[in-house]
């Protein structure tokens, strides 16, 4: 009962003040923040686990690391789909250029790992 009465306390106390629902706000969209930046990096690592597993095929197939039209094929994709969710072209282009250089250095590490391993 006491809660109750707290709890109501409080929200009358928001449409007042102001100041508590402001920071309620504020925590909500913190907290869905944290959550998207986890879930980014999550992706982020499956997407590197699958640029490790086409590494893989590329030294067996005797393919060069970098294929330079398929980049540019995934990042007009990628341009284009910003577009819909308000994301600069400048962003985008600089996210896949980061993300590209990290798929290349997971790649090379691989290679690397194969020939002291002496495959």
């Amino acid at each position: 009962m006491i809660k109750k009465i707290i709890g109501s306390v409080s929200i009358i106390l928001c449409f007042y003040t102001g100041k508590v629902q402001a920071q309620d706000t504020l925590s909500y969209y913190r907290k869905q923040i944290d959550t998207l930046d986890k879930q980014l990096v999550d992706l982020l690592g499956q997407r590197m686990k699958a640029a490790r597993a086409i590494g893989i095929y590329k030294m067996d197939h005797k393919i060069g690391v970098v294929q330079s039209a398929r980049f540019e094929e995934v990042l007009k994709a990628a341009i284009q789909q910003g577009k819909t969710r308000q994301l600069s072209e400048e962003f985008i282009r600089a996210l896949y250029n980061d993300i590209h250089k990290e798929s290349i250095h997971q790649q090379e590490l691989l290679q690397a790992e194969r020939k002291q391993a002496g495959k």
